[in-house]
């Protein structure tokens, strides 16, 4: 089954799903028919019936994808948190409506909206002083204001997956941006200025809170790690074939067969 969302209205969407969902799949009968025929024998027949099937099925590209890299053909819907790593000064908050704003007293600068970040994380409860950003937005969830006024939490049945934006420490631009954001992830604070001491580069401070062996940060850059350069050598070689003369309407006629050679490429990188 094949679940596509779609929220545009227009006439060549509607043609796309049209011709997407009545698209037929390549025949292989004659040759199918051929080779089930130059045997005699009925158990070789259905041998032979059933190699061919599974061998001439046309896959598409994410699903050869899948495939070839081990991943699930299905599963449940994961859901997502988006965590707004940015350094204080670049991070954006989200204002109270006009009507509150209107109607609050002229000198108050209560203004924003609650947030994680700001609000939630900082003053979570006591026995929760040990928990990460990461592990408090995956794992908790808001669940009463208690007797004595404060937030309660609880476990969620299912953990979310926190999502954020992947800087490359190699441009010099994101490299602040890399280290603070692995820092304000994994080390537990309550108040954020304490993540970096002062005269401390972001790099010098992502190097102390590693030695402390602070849980997660270190799986969580190795894995960072890997994913830019499992970029850089995807790149490496779409620039590669792009300079061997290769457009898109120059392919040759075999070019699905040539697909899955390129995904061979960037998984053996």
């Amino acid at each position: 089954m094949d679940l596509q969302y779609i929220a545009e209205r227009s006439l060549s969407l509607t043609e796309y799903v049209t011709g997407y969902v009545t698209k037929a799949e390549k025949s292989h009968a004659q040759d199918l028919w051929d080779e089930v025929s130059s045997c005699d024998n009925i158990y070789g027949r259905l041998w032979r019936i059933g190699q061919k099937l599974l061998r001439a099925k046309e896959v598409g590209l994410y699903e050869a994808s899948d495939l070839l890299l081990g991943e699930s053909l299905y599963m449940k819907s994961v859901t997502v948190q988006y965590v707004n790593v940015y350094l204080p000064h670049k991070r954006s908050r989200k204002i109270k409506n006009y009507s509150y704003l209107t109607k609050m007293d002229q000198s108050s600068k209560d203004i924003f909206n609650p947030s994680i970040i700001e609000d939630f994380y900082p003053t979570r409860p006591n026995n929760m002083e040990d928990v990460s950003l990461y592990e408090f937005v995956a794992n908790y969830k808001f669940d009463k204001i208690g007797e004595n006024g404060e937030r309660e939490y609880k476990l969620r049945s299912k953990p979310v997956l926190p999502n954020h934006r992947k800087f490359n420490p190699m441009q010099e631009v994101e490299r602040d941006d890399f280290y603070y954001s692995l820092i304000f992830l994994f080390v537990p604070f309550r108040d954020e200025s304490t993540l970096v001491m002062e005269g401390e580069t972001m790099e010098e401070a992502f190097r102390c809170h590693r030695e402390a062996s602070i849980r997660g940060i270190e799986n969580h850059f190795n894995k960072l790690q890997k994913l830019l350069e499992a970029e850089r050598n995807w790149k490496k070689i779409v620039d590669a074939r792009n300079k061997a003369g290769f457009t898109e309407e120059e392919l040759p006629d075999n070019k699905e067969d040539d697909e899955p050679q390129l995904l061979g490429e960037i998984m053996e990188a």
